[in-house]
């Protein structure tokens, strides 16, 4: 955990996705926050634990209301490592690699940066961006079912256009 991180409760997770003000005025203040949501990773990676820290500066032009301030919602580094732990490895896979990054960018504030995923928000849209992060990374989570399937359809469609090569139906 990084170094200044407050460990949320599972009351308080439940409260900060029902907009606690306290907890939004938590953010506000600039406070660290990091809970562990009740989602699992696929193997060994455990639960999915989100960190919610101040975001990148608004322009200088842009105001600044309280509400308004960045938050960044962020995967804490685990989705990437969770891909790579299922064999789903983005430096050597370029599809899979495309296929994340793509859905990255389909989320409006999303992106990838030193292998975290991640989502920027306000402190008044974090309760309704941490559920688009959350779907976010189920979406991804969900690449290593597709790509099995794919190869599956791929051999289906070879076996029916080429011919018995191996003789297993003489068997």
């Amino acid at each position: 955990m990084a170094e200044g991180t407050n460990e949320l409760s599972y009351s308080e997770f439940v409260a900060l996705i029902g907009g606690d003000t306290r907890l939004r005025a938590r953010l506000i203040g600039g406070e660290r926050l990091r809970l562990q949501t009740p989602f699992l990773y696929p193997g060994r990676r455990g639960a999915i634990v989100v960190d919610l820290i101040p975001g990148p500066s608004p322009e200088p032009d842009a105001g600044g209301a309280p509400g308004t301030l960045p938050v960044r919602i962020s995967d804490a580094g685990g989705l990437i490592k969770s891909l790579d732990e299922q064999g789903l490895d983005l430096a050597v896979d370029m599809i899979v690699s495309k296929t994340v990054f793509h859905a990255v960018k389909q989320v409006d504030g999303a992106g990838v940066s030193s292998g975290e995923v991640y989502l920027d928000s306000t402190a008044d849209t974090v309760p309704a961006d941490f559920w688009r992060f959350l779907q976010l990374l189920v979406e991804i989570v969900g690449l290593r079912h597709s790509k099995y399937k794919d190869a599956l359809v791929q051999l289906s469609r070879r076996a029916e256009r080429a011919p018995d090569l191996i003789g297993w139906e003489d068997q």
